[in-house]
Parts: structure tokens; C-alpha cells; sequence
């Protein structure tokens, strides 16, 4: 089965299904995937888009993303570094009916998005030390690092369970998010098969089933950003793949990326990754 760009599945370990790393992360177009996900800000700052949401997010911050939300990075600072975890569900076992809302039956990642320090005090202390602690024992991997990458899984989960109220979503709100999906698949599909060629907002419009009026204002209320900054980072995106993985000319990774010329290619590149095509590749090389 084809891979959907904007839909991640990936093959973790089925015993011990848990991947951590640290990145500059430069962007990150929007996607999701089943795993759970949090980004802590080591140094720098970018902006992470959550469910159409946007947080700037700086040195410390810790942003958590629950299974299937709409999530991407952007604006990432020069020297920004973060640390990724991602993990499955799997991991909690028979565990896993606690950690959901007794009321809502929600799980309890969805609880809060962003952790900082100037808002979350006490609870972004302990939560901020269990990723590092993660950190350290998935580096080191000395005997026992699973258990213990366990053990502060299990004990975040319960400081989001005992100390951060619950949202409260209704059968309708669900309803309405699953629907949500379902148009954004239609879109992400439509953009993924054809951004190398001319798209007009009439054509994503239709792709959704939607007049162009309520599509312009669906996508930036679901997304966070217009529709044409998003399909500006996708091509970015696919230009990023090519500068990095093949000799290409840089005008032809322009034309082949989608867009009109190489001029307004140079500038959108910059934009959305701080850096020009030919610096991106010199750095990709060393």
C-alpha cells in the first residue's frame, strides 16, 4: 500500500514500540499518525501547529500531540534543537483503560497541548525532567532503559491524569472532528498528487466538495494557515527531499516542485527554511 505523506505509519518495534531523537527540525509539513508525540524545545524556538492551532514554542517548552491530530513544524530558529518521543499506546498494556476521562472517555494526552514554564510551573518541571530522563536512558541504553523509559511514560501520564483538568468533548464535537478528517484527507490527497503542476484554489476547492468560500475559511480555521502556505511548504518539502537526496540542478528541483519560476522558488525556500537551496545543500553534504 502507497504511503500518504501527510499520514505517518511507522514500523516500531511491536515489544517496544517507543523512538526518541533530537533534530534542528528546519520544517515539517502537516501530517499525522496514530503514535503519540512530544516536542521539547532544547534551544531556539519554532512554531508547532496543532489541530489548526499555532504555539510558539521556545527553550523548555514541551508540546504534547495525542494520536491522529493534525499536526507541523514551522519557523524553526537557526540553532534550534529539539528532542522528539514518539510511542504507542501498546506500551501501557493492560494499563491502558486508566488512562482515559471516567466522564468523556478521552486519553488523557489530550489534556494539554503546551507546557510552559511561566504557565505550568511545577508540572512543567516534573514533566520537562521525564523527557530528559528518557532522553539519557535511550542514549545510554543500559540494562533496564526500557522499564525505565516505562516508568516515566507511566508517570507523566499520571500527572496529566491527577493534575490537569479534563477536556470535555461532546458526541457532537467528536463527530464533527471525524468529519473534519475526512475532508482534510480529500485535500492532503488532492495537493499530494499535484503539486508539481498549476493548482488553483477553485481546483482544491472541488476536491473537498466545498465552495471556495467556506474551503478558504475551513482550511485556515483547521489548519492554521492558508491555503497556499500550505502548498508552498509542501513543495518546499519535496524540494528538501531532492536537494538532499540527488544531484539534481537546483532549477529543475525548482520546475519539478511545482513552482513557476526559480526566482519565486529562492524566495519561498528562505522563507520557510532560513536558508537558500544551494546552502541547504552544502549542508546536507557535510
Amino acid at each position: 500500500m502507497e504511503q500518504k505523506p501527510w499520514y505517518q505509519k511507522e514500523k516500531l518495534d511491536p515489544v517496544f514500540p517507543f523512538r526518541l531523537w533530537e533534530t534542528s527540525m528546519r520544517g515539517f509539513k502537516l501530517h499525522w499518525h496514530e503514535l503519540l508525540e512530544i516536542a521539547y524545545v532544547r534551544k531556539g524556538g519554532l512554531v508547532i501547529s496543532v489541530e489548526g492551532l499555532e504555539y510558539e514554542a521556545t527553550q523548555g517548552d514541551l508540546v504534547i500531540i495525542n494520536s491522529g491530530s493534525v499536526h507541523g513544524y514551522s519557523r524553526s530558529g537557526a540553532n534550534t534543537s529539539i528532542v522528539l518521543v514518539q510511542f504507542g499506546l501498546e506500551l501501557f498494556d493492560q494499563s491502558l483503560i486508566d488512562l482515559r476521562d471516567r466522564m468523556f472517555q478521552r486519553l488523557v494526552f489530550e489534556r494539554k497541548t503546551i507546557v510552559t514554564t511561566e504557565e505550568d510551573g511545577e508540572i512543567h518541571s516534573l514533566l520537562e525532567g521525564l523527557v530528559l530522563d528518557m532522553r539519557r536512558e535511550f542514549s545510554d541504553k543500559t540494562e533496564g532503559y526500557r522499564l525505565a523509559i516505562k516508568a516515566c511514560l507511566y508517570d507523566l501520564a499520571l500527572i496529566l491524569l491527577r493534575r490537569v483538568p479534563a477536556r470535555q468533548f461532546s458526541p457532537a464535537e467528536l463527530n464533527k472532528r471525524r468529519h473534519r478528517n475526512e475532508i482534510l484527507e480529500r485535500i492532503f490527497s488532492f495537493v499530494h498528487s499535484r503539486f508539481s503542476q498549476p493548482i488553483t484554489l477553485a481546483e482544491a476547492a472541488a476536491s473537498a466538495n466545498l465552495s471556495k468560500f467556506y474551503f478558504t475559511r475551513f482550511f485556515k480555521e483547521q489548519t492554521g494557515q492558508n491555503f497556499h502556505t500550505y502548498l508552498a511548504r509542501v513543495r518546499v518539502s519535496h524540494a528538501e527531499e531532492l536537494l538532499a537526496g540527488s544531484d539534481v540542478s537546483i532549477t529543475e528541483i525548482a520546475y519539478t516542485s511545482g513552482f513557476a519560476s526559480l526566482k519565486t522558488f529562492n524566495r519561498l525556500f528562505r522563507t520557510y527554511t532560513g536558508t537558500s537551496p544551494t546552502q541547504y545543500r552544502r549542508g546536507s553534504e557535510s
